[in-house]
């Protein structure tokens, strides 16, 4: 099988993939690597190792999105592996939360249906008969994402309330965190900042609004604070 083109779609090392979906460094290398003769990964990984780390697509990172929102939703590890491998099977997607599909009304019944089999505790939808995941969940997790017409996700804004202009896309500085519109890297904004010691200073520097830098920064300092 022929190696996915690392230009189109992202990487991320396990330390970076931990930041931006805000879960522990080792639940995340479980979540992606498994435990070696205790336990199967949770995802299947389109990258594997690039060069001497293991690392992730931006596929890989929309789905252990949701493992951390089910995780942080108490579910047990073994019962977010059965919803994962029972999503894949019956929507016929090797990465279905990295889709539209888990969002639209047979989709979300379907995973619901899986989450509810495995022990995710589900709300019980008047109007549509059948139980759901939380509308509140869904949402957070649909909003902040942009899908291409195949419906499959190519944007993600990971810290939306603080820093609204913070995206990460595959085709974008290999997927890592960049100012939207000018593709700069909200690292080197931060860098940036940390030695001029003005943000007016580095947004003219750069061109950009000071309000971009502003975020640029928020979002690196709460990077490290997930980190």
């Amino acid at each position: 099988m022929a190696r996915p083109d690392l230009l189109e779609i992202g990487i991320y090392s396990i330390p970076d993939a931990a930041e931006l979906v805000g879960a522990p460094q080792a639940s995340v290398r479980v979540w992606v690597e498994g435990h070696t003769g205790k336990q199967e990964p949770v995802i299947i990984n389109q990258l594997g190792r690039v060069g001497d780390r293991t690392a992730v697509s931006f596929a890989n990172l929309m789905e252990l999105r949701f493992i951390a929102r089910f995780a942080k939703a108490g579910v047990n590890l073994r019962e977010i592996r059965r919803i994962m491998s029972e999503a894949r099977e019956t929507l016929s997607h090797p990465h279905p939360f990295a889709t539209k599909t888990v969002f639209r009304t047979d989709g979300r019944k379907i995973v619901a249906e899986i989450a509810r089999r495995n022990g995710l505790m589900l709300v019980y939808d008047l109007r549509s008969k059948n139980y759901e995941i939380p509308s509140v969940v869904m949402k957070s997790l649909r909003e902040d994402v942009v899908f291409d017409p195949q419906g499959e996700a190519i944007e993600w804004t990971p810290r939306p309330k603080i820093a609204p202009n913070v995206i990460v896309h595959p085709r974008i500085e290999f997927g890592h965190p960049v100012l939207k519109g000018s593709n700069i890297p909200t690292d080197a904004i931060a860098r940036a900042v940390k030695v001029e010691g003005s943000a007016q200073f580095v947004a003219d520097i750069f061109e950009i609004p000071v309000r971009h830098v502003r975020e640029a920064v928020k979002f690196e300092e709460n990077l490290a604070i997930a980190a």
